[in-house]
């Protein structure tokens, strides 16, 4: 199993979210990704206590919360006065995210574990983190 499938940013659901977001924002498309940023804010605040619970350290907590400050945080309070909550739009991209990960050969629930894996080792757990933390690699190149 490649651990690192979870750094690609097509295997992160929140980043498909982000991009509806985006979508909606610039009026490609009409459906609200309110309900979706709800959601997923939940989801990575419990992640937030997972990686408290299991003593990651301050920099890893700091940088996933500033991450999602731009992913979930800014697009919510930019929605704040949407009333529209599309549960069907939701699914369907949910949905189309499934196949894309059984396309590529892998699943959530394997995504989820070597997060948690991640998670108990204090090591940064998404694309962007990922990314930050090794930043002074990709200067050298």
């Amino acid at each position: 199993m490649n651990k690192d499938i979870i750094f690609r940013f097509d295997f992160v659901f929140s980043y498909w979210i982000f991009v509806w977001y985006l979508l909606y924002e610039f009026k490609y498309i009409k459906y609200s990704p309110k309900l979706a940023l709800i959601i997923g804010l939940s989801i990575n605040l419990f992640v937030i206590l997972i990686m408290v619970y299991y003593n990651n350290s301050l920099h890893n907590i700091l940088l996933f919360f500033i991450v999602q400050i731009f992913l979930k945080i800014i697009p919510l309070w930019r929605l704040r006065n949407n009333s529209i909550y599309d549960f069907n739009s939701l699914i369907i991209l949910y949905i189309i995210y499934i196949i894309w990960l059984f396309i590529n050969n892998t699943n959530n629930y394997t995504l989820y574990i070597i997060q948690l894996e991640y998670i108990k080792k204090n090591k940064e757990i998404g694309p962007i983190t990922h990314f930050i933390n090794n930043l002074n690699k990709y200067e050298r190149m």
